[in-house]
């Protein structure tokens, strides 16, 4: 189990800057989630569905319609899990 303790500054704004080591490790790359639990904040690395998608297009097998097909029924399902996750 990898565990680390940082004491960050946060800016006037409210701002945190997230150590490049950290970003790496947890392969955060545009997206986080921010949970408040009691007096604690806890930020989780979320995926984000669109680059999922252009991954997924650089794989196509050059059959369009079926790839759209694809590409909407994995864009869908992304979808369903952010929103169950943001009511959690």
């Amino acid at each position: 189990m990898w565990e680390v303790e940082l004491f960050l500054k946060v800016d006037k704004k409210g701002r945190i800057t997230l150590p490049s080591e950290i970003r790496h490790r947890l392969k955060i790359k545009d997206l986080v989630k921010l949970r408040v639990m009691e007096d604690k904040l806890i930020l989780e690395p979320v995926k984000n569905p669109l680059h999922e998608l252009t991954l997924l297009v650089i794989d196509s097998e050059g059959d369009i319609e079926k790839d759209i097909k694809f590409f909407r029924k994995r864009a869908e399902e992304e979808i369903k899990k952010i929103v169950r996750k943001t009511r959690e």
